[in-house]
């Protein structure tokens, strides 16, 4: 599992295969600094050169690249801006590797109890969460930290997002209303494995990575849906190196597939999309996104040469430049539509947390208002 979107079939062991293409890219590099001119966090003046001989093995990380590592976000900006198309994103992370046991606090609470087979205090803790949220939301219950038993066409992957207790009501309910045969796996113990490789840890990365693919196999789905990019990607590199054959979709996508089901209805008025780092504007995920809010909304698009903002969840705030950069981005939304939807549950997450007098959604929220507003009119009618 070395990287999202990386070609990388086999990739069993990250840390040695990151330690070659490394070395590789820093041979390729041309020190055209593009990479970092598109970087959209904080950063301290180094060299390109400099970068590159931190990234290397053996190579001691100094202190202001160190804090550069800590507050990248993983965004992936820098990759299409490069000439000989090297990925800069991948050697930071690697970087992250080597400097992984001086994480920031906040970067270690992240992970704490993330993961299958955690032992120790981690362990302990671990399953205290698993009991307390489960005794929380007992309607969920049945859904959390436990592999199905029974095979199904659609298996519906909320991994850690299970506890996203909203969001996983929401899609639960439209397939439910779809009447698909579907199953649901997730929890901390059924983690991807992203959030692990985000941050480095590349060994617990490939033991997560390597468990999801097992129980995914068992259920042997022909369609596995998540609305959180990062599992996304994940599952894409799961079905790539284990030559399965299942079909890897957003929520949004698969309700977009099926959009004769839904009320064709205009619900809400100016709606824009938050394009996440991975689901961006022009991919399958960010079209889907933009038809559900054309059919449920008056979609507005950014402007052309505006950027859609990050929001910044993979530094888990170590930067403090986080939140100028969003108070720019809310400001910029300010003038276009009182509503965002958000078309990755990690932004969602993040974003709603944030004060502001826009209106955060998740996009699978307009596929539920519209059942709900026929449901309405349909009562008033009788």
């Amino acid at each position: 599992m070395v990287g999202q979107n990386d070609g990388t079939k086999k990739s069993s062991n990250t840390k040695e295969i990151m330690a070659t293409v490394v070395s590789e890219y820093i041979e390729r590099c041309t020190s055209c600094h593009c990479c970092m001119d598109v970087c959209p966090v904080t950063k301290d003046a180094f060299s390109i050169d400099e970068l590159n001989q931190a990234s290397k093995e053996g190579q001691e990380v100094p202190t202001n690249i160190k804090e550069f590592a800590f507050h990248c976000i993983q965004c992936g900006k820098c990759v299409p801006v490069c000439p000989v198309s090297i990925r800069r994103d991948l050697m930071v992370r690697y970087i992250k590797w080597k400097v992984r046991d001086q994480k920031p606090w906040n970067y270690r609470r992240y992970l704490f109890i993330k993961g299958p087979d955690l032992t120790g205090l981690k362990g302990i803790i671990q399953r205290l969460y698993i009991v307390l949220k489960k005794i929380t939301t007992r309607n969920l219950s049945c859904f959390m930290e436990t592999t199905p038993t029974k095979k199904a066409d659609v298996l519906f992957y909320p991994g850690c997002y299970i506890y996203s207790t909203k969001t996983v009501r929401q899609t639960l309910r439209l397939l439910d209303h779809l009447g698909c045969l579907y199953t649901v796996l997730g929890g901390v113990t059924s983690c991807c494995g992203a959030p692990h490789m985000l941050q480095g840890e590349f060994e617990q990365a490939d033991h997560a990575c390597e468990v999801l693919s097992k129980k995914i196999k068992f259920i042997d789905p022909k369609i596995v849906i998540t609305a959180c990019a990062e599992c996304f990607e994940v599952l894409e590199q799961i079905k790539k190196s284990s030559d399965e054959k299942f079909e890897v979709l957003s929520v949004a996508q698969y309700l977009i597939q099926q959009k004769n089901k839904f009320p064709d209805m205009k619900i809400r008025g100016k709606i824009t999309v938050h394009d996440s780092c991975r689901f961006q504007k022009e991919t399958p995920q960010g079209l889907a996104a933009r038809d559900a809010a054309s059919t449920f909304g008056q979609f507005v698009e950014f402007p052309l040469g505006h950027q859609s903002s990050c929001c910044y969840q993979w530094n888990h705030g170590n930067d403090p430049g986080n939140n100028l950069r969003l108070a720019n981005y809310f400001s910029a939304i300010k003038n276009l539509a009182p509503t965002l939807a958000c078309n990755c549950l990690t932004c969602y997450e993040e974003l709603k947390k944030i004060r502001t007098d826009i209106e955060i959604i998740d996009v699978l929220q307009l596929f539920e208002e519209a059942l709900d507003a026929t449901s309405s009119k349909e009562q008033k009618h009788r």
